[in-house]
């Protein structure tokens, strides 16, 4: 995986890197956002995003 953190809830994003070299040029070629796939997300009236706009954090 190329995200850190709990997998499902961060959504984790496959990756075949297996170099620090690959993890930079996946990183540079990615179109892709490291949070698209959290489940909190998905899930409009929890969504971290709304949280955000709400000033919960």
């Amino acid at each position: 995986f190329r995200t850190l953190g709990c997998y499902p809830l961060t959504g984790a994003v496959e990756s075949t890197a297996d170099t620090l070299p690959e993890v930079i040029q996946e990183m540079l070629l990615t179109t892709t956002s490291e949070r698209q796939g959290r489940v909190i997300d998905h899930d409009s009236s929890g969504s971290m995003e709304k949280k955000k706009m709400e000033g919960y954090f």
